[in-house]
């Protein structure tokens, strides 16, 4: 058998590695051992998506859904159906897969860029991933798809680099899985096609390494073109809800589809020097070569972000994401160029502080209920028969509700089966016990009320005067409430 010995530079590189993967488990798994209730507003969406396309088997068949819910791309629940039907538990998927899956996807990346750049600036990327705020802000609010699409689009890049087929699967499940994610490919791929056939100088065309022959070009236009043509086929059953209804509003930059993330100038506060360091490192790459795909993701991200386009404050996320390895070469860049002690500590005080600010940002990133309110929603399935109707007062819980009561009907404010307006709503919960009985008979019977923590506390004394009216009984559970002021069908 073959003696293989590592170097002591290998060495380095895995204990380093190994190091910083642990420290990547920690920032991703402490949330699951302090926290009883999954982070963010997205957990009740995710949990009846997976159930209910579950309950739809075989893949590609479309469940039965409610219409909020048909814009979703299929690609992630292909894979959750068939786990599920297995005997995966769903609440895995959003307990410790869901932690371990942003860890996994920094490693992807780190391996990726390792193999392209060299193995120490694969290493400084999981230091950035360490030290982004904006990478764990997106775990924190659960965005599956989005994540999910960034990890197979790390793969279809770096197959696409090596002219590989196998970024035609890699690159249709990166389309197939989630349809901002997808379009930035889609846009990156064309500019790359496109970029180097525009005339240049001569000094300008020397660093166009990327530049395609005639062979690959046609390669690679063919493999762009079957992504998105099989890809494109994933969104036919749900082409209007998915698409259609977008259209318009892509290249409007009013602010009245930002998307639900913090602002770019949260980020330049909190995550100023890891920006910073991508800012250099993309800078220094475009001096060396261009344009490649990785640096097309960050052009094409900041565009939708400094443009204010369509949904441009989640862009910020796979703007952050694309520079990660741009800020680990620059740290790389740095320490080699700069020799000197005081340099180096310079750079590692910054890298510290920049560790110290994500930590800070970290902890407050907290449930949005609480786990009374959380554990109290859970078990509105014992208590309301399938066709009974939940109705929650605020919409937080009630996103909690629609999670963990995929069968039932449920409904808010603004949300899901109650289309009242909002005088509707201020008459129901603020007016006489008239409005409520004429707002409350179209419902589906029975019906129960689900009063979370937050509700009474939002409303105070009023909330004590609307829980009086004699439309509503209490029940074992503090609370749910049932109506009785409406007969049963």
């Amino acid at each position: 058998m073959k003696d293989v010995r590592l170097t002591p530079e290998t060495r380095l590189v895995l204990a380093v590695v190994l190091a910083l993967t642990l420290a990547l488990l920690a920032k991703f798994f402490w949330t699951l051992i302090v926290y009883d209730v999954p982070l963010g507003y997205d957990p009740g969406f995710y949990r009846y998506l997976f159930v209910r396309h579950a309950d739809a088997f075989p893949p590609f068949v479309l469940a039965e859904l409610d219409p909020w819910a048909r814009g979703h791309p299929l690609g992630l629940f292909f894979f959750t159906t068939i786990l599920l039907r297995l005997g995966l538990p769903v609440d895995w998927l959003l307990g410790w897969i869901w932690n371990l899956f942003p860890v996994l996807v920094a490693l992807s990346l780190a391996w990726v860029i390792g193999r392209r750049e060299g193995k120490w600036t694969g290493v400084c990327v999981l230091i950035a991933a360490l030290l982004s705020v904006a990478y764990f802000d997106g775990f924190a609010a659960m965005y599956w798809k989005t994540y999910a699409s960034l990890f197979w689009l790390v793969w279809t890049v770096h197959a696409l680099e090596r002219r590989s087929w196998w970024s035609v699967p890699l690159g249709i499940l990166t389309v197939a899985t989630h349809h901002q994610t997808g379009f930035l490919f889609g846009l990156m791929l064309i500019s790359w096609l496109v970029l180097p056939l525009i005339p240049v100088s001569r000094s300008t065309q020397k660093t166009i390494v990327g530049r395609l022959s005639k062979r690959d070009f046609l390669v690679v236009g063919g493999i762009g073109l079957l992504i998105f043509a099989i890809g494109l086929l994933w969104y036919l059953p749900v082409w209007q809800d998915a698409v259609l209804v977008h259209l318009p509003a892509l290249l409007q930059n009013d602010g009245s589809a930002s998307g639900s993330f913090p602002p770019a100038s949260f980020y330049l506060r909190t995550s100023g020097i890891l920006l910073l360091l991508g800012a250099v490192g993309w800078v220094r790459s475009v001096q060396r070569e261009r344009w490649t795909l990785w640096q097309l993701g960050v052009l094409w991200s900041f565009l939708f972000v400094a443009l204010r386009l369509f949904f441009y404050r989640r862009f910020f996320l796979q703007l952050d994401f694309f520079l990660l390895p741009f800020a680990a070469a620059a740290m790389v860049e740095i320490w080699h160029r700069f020799t000197r002690i005081n340099f180096r500590l310079l750079l590692a005080v910054l890298i510290v502080v920049q560790g110290l600010v994500m930590q800070q940002v970290m902890l407050t990133r907290v449930p949005l209920v609480d786990a009374g309110t959380f554990n109290a929603a859970i078990e509105l399935a014992d208590i309301v028969p399938r066709e009974g109707f939940v109705l929650g007062l605020e919409n937080e819980s009630v996103v909690v509700l629609r999670g963990w009561l995929p069968d039932h009907h449920v409904g808010g404010p603004g949300l899901f089966e109650v289309f009242w307006s909002q005088q509707q709503w201020e008459s129901f919960l603020l007016g006489t016990h008239e409005d409520r009985v004429f707002l409350l008979s179209p419902l589906p019977q029975p019906t129960y009320l689900f009063v979370s923590a937050l509700f009474l506390s939002y409303y105070g004394p009023f909330a004590d005067d609307f829980l009086g009216d004699p439309c509503f009984e209490p029940t074992d559970n503090t609370h749910v409430y049932r109506v009785t002021c409406v007969p049963l069908p």
